[in-house]
């Protein structure tokens, strides 16, 4: 751990040299303003692949959160959507998934014949077939 610097201590001729702290400074000053570019272009990029492709903001957001994380992450979290949602019967007018059952059969055919990768998350979307199953 530092030392803390007392007023004596600063009044002192020591520690970084002057040059060497404008340099330390203008770095992280160029390196905050790379990040804030970076950020302004993943907004931007954001806003146009949502006006392209008509994509849900929230929806999208969530996905590209979720991209970071590792499969056990992704699994758990997307299995507390889906049970949450339809705890909280958001699925009850289902006619707005229509075009989405297919995707959602190959799912869970996948899941069914072992076809989709292992994880520490296998039990939990494991419970949440062994419930779609039997909610049919």
């Amino acid at each position: 751990m530092a030392k803390k610097m007392t007023p004596g201590d600063a009044a002192k001729e020591k520690g970084v040299a002057a040059a060497d702290l404008k340099r330390v400074v203008k770095e992280i000053n160029r390196h905050k303003e790379q990040a804030s570019e970076n950020a302004g272009l993943a907004g931007q990029t954001t806003k146009n692949a949502i006006e392209q492709y008509a994509l849900d903001r929230k929806a999208l957001g969530l996905i590209v959160g979720l991209s970071k994380k590792e499969p056990a992450q992704q699994q758990a979290t997307l299995r507390g959507i889906v049970d949450y949602a339809d705890k909280l019967g958001m699925f009850d007018s289902i006619d707005m998934f229509d075009d989405l059952i297919p995707s959602l059969e190959r799912i869970i055919a996948r899941a069914k014949d072992g076809e989709g990768k292992k994880s520490k998350a296998d039990p939990a979307m494991a419970g949440l077939l062994d419930g779609a199953a039997t909610a049919h």
